[in-house]
């Protein structure tokens, strides 16, 4: 088996620690410390605290927040949950609140790697009670839906997620509680019905509390939860809603990339389209009649609406799950674009179910709509923008390449990767980033390794930028990846919500291998130039001229048809000039002295510099 021997290990996303498998290869989940500090900057002492009262009902599926609970509904703190559309697996609704060992400012709840305790806590505002007859508080249920691990990492049997309810008397007391045995399913949500009928939660100032308790130095044990109901009137089997769902954000309009630069899109543009798609869920135990509409703008215009109203047939059945899929995407609504565009586009998908607002409170339209973003600018990615895991090679000189395919010749000014920041750090560790035409042996064809410092992130999901020392000139199937200078865990991020692993290739001994492993998306991205088209040919003259030997004495050679050249110190200062040639062409240097310089070849206003060491 082919990764017996590979060092390359997926990482789930938000933990810290190493659990060590074998000498070379470790598992480690990412961790989420700048992301969620930028989340939570608007947190105030009235957000964390106040003695505000709500009233039946209590209602909340997450669809509505980003990143942090709803304020106004849940006294939000550095311990609270994270609000994810990705860790969840098949969930009611869009968005879970995700309960792990990290608090909402990335750190640990302990530092020792194996401790264990009370991690994240979702905590109610104070809820008025009294305002209940009597008569009706018998009928007082509140009902959620829970899942072990989705995709996070899984809870040992042990570890729990529980339901607490604050009682003047005894303080928070468990009602229901759930430990992470290995026979629960982790790719379904199971959904639970509790009883409020204790006399003592009758007070002004009810509270009810999730509580994760597993270990507590990182992203462990991961539960997720979602849609949360409380309301008189109900019973142990009232398990239903009037609500039809969206449970998934709109998948690419474009195939296989998620980006791309717009010069690149239009070409054979109607096989680049695809439908879009996403999940839905009746979460009524009844037949709905359901429409359905999708679109494609940004903040100026609407560019295609591919379904109006158009009719869910057959009408979706109570408790159905269904994917929604829209009508092909019109290419005459890019056709009249110039090249030079640059779009930011999103895909809104809504339904139109009949949901509305219930109890004069609660709008089950909230979840009816999704969104997600396309850009058409520089860049050509696989992945969504967010990472749920890592990947990466635990071997020093160990190398990943990430496949792509240009749609026609242009020219990569930089790299994009992001880098998740361990507790180990990796603040000034080096990398080299490479480029290659190709993989095969004995043939390797490598167009630019260069090497750079890492750029550590200052927030969840950014990436760093690489400029390039001198533009690189791809057509058709071109590769992008890293060459590792350290000997541990060097993870790039992974988006499992896209899967191209078929495009991921890995060296650990000396030959390439292609990943049959690792699902999802790394999240590595070249950057192009909008160079026109003269420009572009230049570049690719530049890109078949050669200098060697190098280091030289004091002569070397360029080979190759150019306008011009010139040999600089590093200061920029101007030691010496090569005529236009074409050919080969041997450079006499014997006034110079030993050092390094820099030698600049142009054609037209395209320039292609080399770095030249000058031996004694």
């Amino acid at each position: 088996m082919v990764f017996s021997r590979l060092q390359l290990f997926v990482t789930f996303c938000f933990l810290v620690c190493t659990v060590q498998v074998s000498a070379q290869l470790s598992v480690r989940p990412l961790p989420q410390v700048p992301g969620k500090l930028r989340w939570i900057s608007a947190l105030s002492a009235r957000t964390m605290g106040d003695s505000t009262q709500l009233q039946l009902p209590f209602w909340d599926d997450f669809s509505g927040s980003r990143h942090t609970p709803d304020s106004t509904k849940w006294l939000v703190s550095y311990g609270s949950p994270n609000v994810s559309p990705g860790t969840g697996i098949n969930p009611p609704s869009v968005n879970v609140a995700v309960f792990d060992g990290w608090n909402l400012l990335g750190r640990p709840y302990q530092a020792a790697s194996l401790a264990q305790g009370e991690g994240d806590s979702l905590v109610s505002r104070f809820i008025d009670l009294t305002a209940v007859p009597p008569a009706l508080r018998s009928t007082v249920f509140l009902s959620f839906f829970w899942q072990k691990e989705g995709r996070g990492e899984q809870p040992d049997p042990n570890d729990s997620l529980r339901l607490q309810f604050r009682s003047p008397v005894n303080g928070w007391v468990t009602v229901w509680s759930v430990k992470g045995d290995s026979d629960i399913l982790t790719d379904r949500f199971f959904q639970e019905m509790v009883a409020i009928n204790q006399p003592e939660y009758f007070h002004p100032y009810f509270q009810f509390r999730f509580q994760h308790f597993g270990r507590i130095s990182g992203g462990y044990d991961t539960w997720n939860i979602d849609y949360i109901f409380v309301n008189s009137g109900r019973s142990a089997v009232d398990r239903a809603f009037d609500d039809r769902a969206l449970t998934t954000l709109p998948t690419s309009f474009m195939r296989n990339y998620t980006a791309m630069p717009f010069s690149h899109f239009r070409i054979d543009l109607e096989d680049r389209l695809q439908p879009v798609e996403v999940e839905f869920y009746n979460l009524d135990a009844q037949v709905q009649p359901t429409e359905y509409s999708a679109l494609i703008r940004d903040s100026a215009r609407v560019y295609d609406v591919m379904d109006l109203l158009a009719v869910l047939d057959p009408n979706p059945l109570g408790f159905e799950r269904r994917t929604i899929t829209s009508n092909p995407v019109n290419p005459d609504a890019f056709i009249a674009l110039p090249d030079t565009s640059r779009l930011k586009l999103e895909t809104v998908f809504y339904i139109n179910s009949g949901d509305s607002i219930r109890f004069g409170s609660i709008d089950f339209r909230q979840n009816d709509t999704v969104r997600s973003m396309v850009s058409l600018d520089a860049e050509l990615a696989y992945d969504d923008g967010t990472a749920e895991w890592a990947a990466g090679i635990n071997q020093n000189g160990g190398q990943i390449a990430y496949r792509f395919i240009a749609s026609k010749p242009d020219v990569i000014t930089a790299l994009k990767f992001y880098f998740p920041e361990f507790q180990s750090g990796n603040t000034g560790r080096s990398f080299n980033l490479v480029i290659w035409d190709n993989l095969r042996e004995g043939v390797e064809g490598q167009l630019l390794s260069e090497q750079h410092i890492v750029q550590v992130p200052e927030a969840l999901d950014q990436f760093g930028y690489y400029r390039l020392g001198r533009p690189v000139v791809v057509s058709d199937t071109f590769y992008i990846g890293i060459r590792q200078n350290v000997s541990g865990f060097f993870g790039i991020g992974l988006d499992k919500n896209t899967d191209s692993g078929d495009e991921i290739f890995f060296n650990t001994t000396g030959s390439w291998e292609p990943n049959n492993n690792i699902t999802g998306s790394l999240m590595m991205r070249p950057v192009f130039s909008f160079t026109k088209a003269v420009g572009l040919e230049d570049e690719l003259m530049l890109s078949e001229i050669r200098l060697y030997p190098n280091p030289a004495r004091s002569q070397f050679v360029l080979e190759g048809e150019f306008d011009g050249a010139v040999i600089c110190d590093l200061r920029g200062v101007e030691l010496q000039r090569i005529a236009a040639v074409s050919g080969i062409h041997r450079v006499e240097v014997p006034a110079i002295p030993p050092g390094l310089y820099l030698v600049r070849v142009y054609i037209g206003r395209a320039v292609k510099t080399f770095k030249l060491v000058l031996k004694p």
